[in-house]
């Protein structure tokens, strides 16, 4: 019988030793392996762990109420007869049609006819700061209203969710020539091979104008594929020189200079909303507190199309975002780093996290590891001395919680389907029944011969409750 509270006691004396003594860690942790250890809370008090996913994760609060005026929201929009409020700075940055019309109704509402409150509300919600993603419903709801008012922006997000999304072939080539949608045709294009087997019957194929249906017939017999298209934004060309739009210089701290829409800029950045409306009446010249390099991946970020954040880019745009104090950048970057699918290494998220100020969502960054090894590894990195107490903290933390049950990886309960981690594990003989939870069964009896077993993970629920099951020996 293992003494809880002495073996307990053991594991926290030699944290210190596993963190200030790297190379003599692996030594240290078979000991307290062999030893055996409590399950997770018997000493501390605190419950068992389950890992955070970046649903669960604590998130950056971002509400827009655009049924009544707020700030430089004051243009009222008309559509079945209700309004919505929203800033006319902003709209023209997306809308050439909509800015045309506030600049020949000045101080009235617009008319929005022929078109759904819902709808108007969706489209507002996907490019204001509020940032909403765009599903397989919404796509449809989008695509139409972004043609219609010439938003180029709206229409790239739509082209890059359908391009990552599975759809009928001749379904995509239509919205692609229906929408203008010249990437996603390409692509679609480059897919196909010549001889290939497509369904021509339906209303879609009768639907594609002449050109495309040229492209389709000279693709199946034989004729190269199209160059592929860059995604957009490919530069900041247009905000280098200064137009009835884009008035305002933004200086960087290198001194370069771009062109901008003051008010648009304030939506995204609390630094700027803070000297625009309640600063100085000056906006004619405004300075930045970013390099160069982050104030360019910044205006990218914000305007349309809006720049797609991903492993190259993100570095950059975080900090950007974090000196700007852009809430809705700091949420969709915060957002991006916790997804596990990402080509980056845990500690390069930790440190991005840490240097923005995003210790909220440290600990869920480093639920992905579960390997006290790894933990380890992560200490004896050349930038580890740059990050701050509280990181440091919160990797002491997970050490311990991986010490504690070493092994016990996240699954899925047979049962209820929910994603957990088990606090222990329960051995169950197939002849008596009988169960027993000695961390020490499956290495006492690996050496005796027996009729195979039952071992079911002890998760949510019951102590006796069964979350999976595999062969091992029996119960002696």
């Amino acid at each position: 019988m293992i003494n809880r509270t002495a073996s307990g006691r053991a594991a926290r004396n030699n944290l210190w030793m596993v963190v200030n003594h790297p190379p003599r860690f692996r030594k240290i942790l078979s000991s307290l392996r062999e030893n055996g250890l409590p399950p997770a809370g018997a000493v501390s008090g605190r419950p068992p762990e389950v890992p955070l996913h970046p649903a669960q994760a604590p998130s950056i609060d971002i509400s827009i109420d655009f049924t009544r005026p707020d700030g430089p929201r004051t243009r009222p929009l008309l559509v079945e007869g209700k309004r919505l409020y929203v800033d006319e700075h902003y709209i023209s940055e997306w809308s050439p049609v909509l800015r045309a019309w506030c600049i020949e109704c000045p101080d009235r509402e617009l008319i929005l006819a022929n078109v759904q409150y819902d709808h108007i509300m969706e489209m507002l919600e996907c490019i204001h700061p509020t940032y909403k993603a765009i599903d397989d419903q919404s796509v449809h709801i989008l695509l139409p209203l972004a043609y219609d008012y010439q938003m180029e922006g709206l229409l790239h997000r739509c082209e890059c969710f359908l391009i990552n999304h599975n759809l009928p072939f001749l379904e995509k080539v239509w919205i692609a020539d229906r929408y203008k949608l010249n990437r996603l045709l390409v692509l679609c294009l480059r897919e196909m091979r010549p001889n290939s087997k497509i369904d021509l019957s339906g209303t879609r194929y009768y639907a594609l104008s002449d050109r495309v249906k040229v492209l389709l017939l000279e693709r199946l017999h034989g004729a190269p594929a199209p160059e592929e298209i860059p995604e957009p934004p490919l530069d900041l060309e247009t905000y280098q020189r200064a137009t009835d739009l884009h008035f305002a210089a933004i200086k960087a701290k290198t001194g370069r200079v771009y062109y901008v829409n003051p008010y648009y800029v304030a939506a995204w950045s609390n630094v700027f909303q803070e000297r625009i409306f309640h600063g100085p009446s000056n906006t004619e010249e405004m300075f930045c507190p970013c390099s160069h390099e982050e104030l360019k991946a910044f205006l990218m970020a914000i305007h349309p199309p809006q720049l797609r954040i991903n492993e190259q880019n993100i570095g950059p745009i975080l900090m950007a975002g974090c000196r700007m104090e852009s809430p809705a950048l700091l949420r969709k970057c915060a957002h991006i780093l916790l997804q596990p699918q990402i080509q980056l290494s845990v500690f390069v998220r930790l440190s991005l996290l840490d240097r923005c100020f995003l210790h909220e969502m440290i600990p869920a960054c480093l639920s992905m590891v579960q390997r006290p090894e790894h933990l380890i590894q992560m200490t004896q990195q050349s930038t580890y001395d740059c990050l701050s107490t509280r990181a440091r903290a919160a990797m002491m933390d997970r050490l311990s919680v991986l010490l504690d049950k070493p092994g016990m990886q996240p699954h899925q309960c047979f049962r209820c389907k929910a994603h957990s981690t088990c606090s222990g594990v329960t051995w169950m003989c197939p002849q008596c029944k009988t169960y027993s939870s000695d961390a020490n069964l499956l290495r006492n009896t690996a050496a005796s011969s027996g009729t195979a077993g039952v071992s079911s993970l002890q998760g949510p629920g019951p102590p006796n409750s069964t979350t999976g099951v595999q062969n091992v020996p029996s119960i002696r």
